[in-house]
């Protein structure tokens, strides 16, 4: 059987337990996401030399590919909340980080994406195209986006991690009233702190010098005066601090689970120019490009939970060349596929995630300084503001 073949049939089992309306539209996916993990290149016309079929024609397989993608009867969220439910089952992890973040194409389209971080990268989790020239976005350009991520995550604890392009009073509302789901979003220096007395709200100004941390507790934000927690912090040669809003009582925790939120930065690096060359891709359509994300995220998934089995079986040094772990677990998931092509070895049959707790965090060398905990070695107060009655 040719290793594009056995690839295939490997793709058509794992997304075969989704809803799909008709089996050419899985079967036509099937082969897109082939082409992308064996060419890595998103381009429509470089995939089409990996599909075995009848087509004879180039331009058959291609054709094949855009009207899949033109195809609105194919609901892509729908779809892809099953595959990562079967990827999810295995989860053991009850408390979930979840990052917001936008990213532009061409300066033409802005793609809001929520994901999980996992082990160092952030699996995509959902996503919206529009058609804007910012990066900036309103809460109600994503609040569907907010919806879709509670009913897929209903059974976990989420922590939603987001830049200060996201400080929106809408956002801090609507994380409020949600039942377990908190926020960890960073915010501006000049945002509206206010102190409640018994004379009103009075603003607080904040006062930081590098190399120092705080942690502030019944503040109010904004001129809503919505109730929140603050962590400031201030690395060495750093140049400004990070000023953290959290609905729960703040501490190093707090500053350290939104350092986590740059994995989603890595992640758009690899869907650009360090994977799939995303902006190769050319499409000048919303609809075309939030089908074709759905290819993308297939494929970080395959590759990552096949990234996974090779740790857990005690195989990373077959695909990684460094000592210790020096590479994501999507591209070790890459490596192994290509030598699982070329070798005859065995690939996934299932999806899983098992859990987000990284057992060999990676890093460059024994002597590396782990930066992750920067806040922990610095000085700290908690300052505690108590409403007046």
């Amino acid at each position: 059987m040719p290793a594009e073949s056995r690839l295939y049939e490997t793709i058509l089992n794992l997304l075969g337990h989704a809803p799909w309306r008709d089996r050419r539209h899985l079967v036509a996916v099937s082969w897109m996401v082939v082409g992308l993990l064996s060419s890595g290149w998103i381009a429509l016309s470089e995939w089409t030399a990996f599909v075995v079929g009848r087509a004879q024609y180039a331009q058959s397989s291609e054709r094949r590919f855009q009207r899949w993608l033109a195809n609105s009867r194919i609901d892509v969220l729908q779809l892809y909340s099953a595959v990562l439910k079967d990827a999810m089952g295995t989860l053991k992890d009850l408390r979930l980080l979840v990052v917001l973040d936008t990213t532009m194409l061409w300066n033409t389209f802005c793609v809001v994406q929520l994901s999980l971080v996992y082990r160092g990268r952030a699996v995509p989790l959902v996503w919206k195209v529009m058609k804007h020239s910012s990066a900036s976005v309103a809460f109600r350009d994503y609040r569907g986006v907010l919806g879709f991520a509670v009913r897929l995550l209903k059974n976990y604890e989420v922590v939603l991690l987001a830049d200060r392009g996201f400080m929106h009073g809408d956002l801090l509302r609507w994380c409020l009233r949600q039942d377990n789901w908190h926020l960890r979003v960073r915010c501006k220096r000049d945002v509206g702190i206010f102190e409640k007395t018994r004379h009103g709200y009075l603003a607080l100004t904040l006062r930081l010098s590098p190399g120092e941390v705080r942690y502030i507790y019944n503040v109010y934000l904004t001129a809503e005066h919505l109730p929140v927690y603050i962590a400031v912090g201030w690395e060495k040669g750093a140049k400004e601090p990070w000023i953290i809003v959290s609905d729960q009582p703040t501490d190093h925790e707090t500053l350290y689970e939104y350092g986590r939120r740059f994995t989603i930065e890595e992640t758009f690096l690899d869907h650009k120019s360090n994977g799939f060359q995303w902006e190769s891709s050319k499409l000048s359509d919303v609809n075309k490009l939030q089908r074709l994300c759905f290819v993308m995220a297939v494929a970080t998934v395959v590759l990552v939970c096949q990234g996974v089995a090779v740790v857990a079986q005690g195989k990373r040094r077959y695909v990684d060349p460094h000592w210790f772990r020096g590479q994501s677990y999507a591209r070790m998931g890459w490596n192994w596929l290509r030598r699982a092509m070329a070798r005859g070895e065995e690939l996934i049959d299932s999806l899983a995630l098992l859990t987000c707790h990284d057992p060999e965090p990676a890093k460059a060398s024994k002597r590396q300084v782990d930066r992750s905990r920067w806040m922990e070695n610095l000085p700290c107060r908690y300052v505690f503001l108590f409403s007046a009655p």
